[in-house]
């Protein structure tokens, strides 16, 4: 709904000249859609589905023994239902990020929920290894198409900085905590219910998810539908396979299997000709420039050396709870949750209070660097250590080291990307994911393994030799966990920006991200479109801005003017009005796109209308909130909309009035039409630049369609079209009677029948709108007969008499 609102001006002022501009209502990913009226109970359902994938890292391992004895398969089958989902989903993370972005990320995210939860429907029914496998597979297959674009909505559904905040804390504590709930939940179904349940109750979840998402999420609709890159997708689709494969194939098998290194060095190959392959792709599967930002690059590391990093937490952890100490799976699972409850406390501080006063250069690494604590304090646990003195501690230190790190990371990972590359971003986080807990689980157990191993030889004489050992190889795992996370701390105080730079780099990410479609607006009678009203750091209003305060400058109000590819766009004119029409400064954009109002032309506080125009381009008009502190916003100019006229005249150059002109767009979708005028003219306007398809037709006339490409400027197409023939004639016998109901066929010259008549009462037929060539006729009713014609485009019809022999 547009809402109009009008900008009044005193007598004798001067107001601005109205430029009507069309409302959009468009997220800052550039996806154009509709807001959900309910964001957080939006936030509710994509949280569901989120904890519906994580479960399944931990829930169904739980199962597996109960599972084994029911349907009766081996060890080695054992790990092949770990393998089947984790394989599926790994592989497949990239490509279905990209199709997110291909055919819209509600679409996608409701297939995902349908698919997962259809797949654990047939699981919890298997009846064989097989079909469990299978249903395995096929969970990882939607789960792929459901965790990008999850992440993706999440960041497109909360633009507001303190609320986009807030909804990571959250998103982020169910990623880092679903792991921990895994574990109590298979445990309770496990022991109160059956092993089936640890599948069932991903349908449980999936119908509450199923009718929230199509309630509560908007629907979006990718403003440039992105072409699907497949070498692209096969090549990362079998690079990871490859990997993954390969390290759990070194879990179960041995590092110097033949299957574990082939794997690992076909997946290698074939990513890094992936990597190749992308700066040359026309649509890559994954864009280069979603990897080139410092922060995003940081974040990406963070998701993956931290998920590394917990699995040392929770699968060795979960060892010495259950053999060591003799817990249950509930008891076990029950142990972890003051972790999971530090985590989300952590994280809500963490993303509304920490990162956007510090910035993430300190937060993310002092994270990291309590994870290292927690998991150094884990290798002081013996055989009679005890669950509150000695490992509830390191527990609460970890949930708050993984509490401050991840949400932020996961937040800093997806920030400022384009709409068009939303999808595989979102899907480059989850696949960071994925192989940075398959390369600890295959790499620590190896190393507890040889641990255990190497301490049992040395220590023969020990009478409790297995139980030391074991406890040796967690102390091991333990202490590589500590060198993950301390790598980690490393690489983010190396990468991320500090605070004042990151600020301006997340004000340039944000707009960037805007440059796929405009901002969202109101139509403003006398002024121009405003869009929806912005937060200046300190306002409390909505905003479009960056999440951080801006660093302070001399000029009230400065940014950056783009065009939609992010080009600056110099010498555009920068007016502000205040809300009664009247111009307060008037300014114009250097070379580099960059502008600046002075701090003596607008006064500190209250609101302000900031309008950008040039030539060739659609005026952009915000909102915006002073507080006494700058205010920065960058403007995304979009082409101005063009048009295309032309004239329409028959074969003989005569002018063709009531001719139908329709213009359609690349993906077949009617754009415009027109009717030409008296004298054979028309004219469609306010088409968006870009490549169009014309289709003509006049009665008496053969349609065409011709190609046109529309720019800023109006595009002149005229169109000739061929006059369109009339071959008709009767059938009669050969005493020159009309034989009715015989059937007439026409061929053209090469072949194809053009169509079939029966003659009617008088024994005559015809046919219309046909091209000048040769023609074959032929009549059937008694012995059939064949006539050549050739008809001239230019005739009103041809006489034909064809003849029968009376049986």
């Amino acid at each position: 709904m547009t809402h109009n609102r009008a900008i009044r001006a005193p007598p004798g002022s001067s107001i601005v000249e109205a430029i009507p501009v069309a409302p959009v209502q468009a997220g800052p990913s550039g996806q154009t859609h509709a807001s959900p009226k309910h964001r957080w109970w939006a936030l509710a359902v994509i949280g569901l589905a989120q904890l519906m994938v994580v479960l399944d890292a931990t829930i169904v391992n739980i199962a597996l023994p109960s599972a084994q004895q029911d349907l009766g398969f081996d060890n080695n089958g054992r790990q092949w239902i770990v393998t089947a989902y984790s394989l599926a989903f790994g592989s497949l993370l990239l490509l279905g990020g990209r199709l997110a972005d291909l055919f819209g990320r509600k679409t996608t995210f409701i297939i995902g929920i349908a698919g997962f939860a259809a797949a654990s429907a047939v699981g919890g029914a298997a009846n064989g290894f097989t079909m469990l496998v299978v249903a395995r597979a096929v969970q990882g297959l939607f789960g792929a198409l459901l965790a990008p674009a999850a992440l993706s909505l999440l960041t497109t559904t909360f633009t507001e900085p303190k609320e986009r905040a807030k909804a990571f804390g959250i998103f982020g504590a169910i990623a880092g905590s679903g792991a921990a709930v895994g574990l109590v939940l298979g445990g309770l179904l496990t022991e109160y219910l059956d092993w089936r349940w640890t599948l069932y109750v991903n349908d449980v979840i999936a119908i509450p998810a199923l009718i929230g998402a199509a309630v509560l999420i908007g629907r979006s609709v990718p403003a440039e539908r992105p072409k699907l890159d497949i070498l692209g997708a096969v090549l990362v689709s079998g690079g990871l396979f490859g990997v993954v494969y390969g390290f759990a194939n070194a879990e179960t098998h041995d590092w110097d299997n033949w299957m574990t290194w082939g794997f690992l060095a076909a997946g290698g190959l074939l990513l890094v000709a992936f990597f190749l392959w992308q700066t040359r792709a026309k649509h890559p599967v994954l864009p280069l420039r979603v990897l080139a930002d410092r922060d995003r690059a940081a974040a990406l590391s963070t998701v993956l050396i931290s998920s590394a990093g917990m699995f040392g937490v929770f699968l060795f952890l979960t060892y010495y709870l259950q053999s060591t100490l003799g817990y249950s799976p509930v008891k076990n699972g029950v142990a972890f949750l003051p972790m999971v409850a530090a985590l989300m406390v952590m994280a809500q501080l963490s993303t509304n209070w920490l990162v956007p006063r510090i910035g993430p250069k300190i937060v993310v690494p002092t994270g990291m660097l309590l994870a290292v604590g927690g998991m150094v304090w884990l290798t002081r646990l013996d055989l009679h250590s005890s669950y509150a003195p000695h490992v509830l501690p390191p527990l609460l230190l970890l949930g708050a080291g993984l509490g401050m790190s991840m949400p932020a990371a996961m937040s800093y990972a997806t920030l400022g990307v384009r709409a068009s590359d939303q999808g595989v971003a979102s899907a480059a986080v989850n696949t960071t994911q994925q192989v940075g807990g398959s390369i600890s689980t295959a790499l620590l157990n190896t190393l507890a393994t040889s641990a255990a191993t190497d301490y049992a030889k040395h220590h023969l004489t020990d009478p409790l030799v297995k139980a030391n050992a074991a406890l040796h190889s967690y102390t091991v795992a333990y202490w590589w966990s500590a060198g993950f996370f301390a790598f980690a701390v490393l690489v983010t105080v190396l990468l991320f920006r500090a605070r004042k730079r990151a600020a301006l780099r997340t004000e340039d990410a944000e707009g960037r991200a805007q440059a796929e479609a405009p901002p969202a607006t109101e139509t403003v009678p006398g002024a121009e479109a405003v869009p929806a009203t912005e937060t200046v750091p300190g306002a409390g209003a909505e905003a479009t801005a960056a999440p951080l305060p801006a660093p302070a400058v001399e000029a009230a109000i400065r940014g950056q003017v783009r065009d939609r590819a992010g080009v600056p766009v110099p010498r555009t004119a920068i007016t502000v009005l205040d809300t009664a029409g009247h111009q307060l400064a008037r300014t114009a954009s250097r070379e580099d796109g960059s502008y600046a109002v002075d701090t003596v032309d607008v006064p500190e506080r209250g609101s302000l209308v900031l309008i950008g125009s040039a030539s060739g381009y659609q005026p952009q008009v915000a909102t915006l909130t002073l507080d006494g502190t700058p205010a920065l916003h960058d403007l995304v100019l979009l082409p101005s909309p063009g048009g295309v006229a032309g004239t329409v005249r028959g074969g003989d150059g005569q002018v063709l009035p009531g001719a139908l002109v329709v213009a359609t767009d690349q993906h077949g979708d009617v754009a415009a039409s027109a009717t030409t005028g008296t004298g054979g003219g028309y004219r469609i306007d306010d088409l968006p630049p870009g490549d169009y398809t014309l289709s003509v037709s006049a009665p008496g006339h053969r349609p065409a369609a011709v190609p046109a490409t529309v720019s800023a400027e109006n595009t002149r197409c005229d169109v000739r079209l061929s006059t369109a023939a009339t071959l008709w004639g009767t059938v009669h016998t050969q005493d020159g009677r009309a034989l009715e109901d015989a059937r007439v066929t026409l061929i053209d010259a090469a072949g194809n029948v053009v169509g079939t008549r029966t003659t009617s009462v008088d024994g005559g037929y015809s046919f219309t709108d046909l091209a000048g060539e040769q023609y074959t006729v032929i009549a059937s009713g008694y012995a059939p007969v064949a006539t050549q014609v050739t008809v001239d485009g230019g005739q009103a019809g041809v006489d034909i008499l064809l003849s029968h022999k009376e049986a």
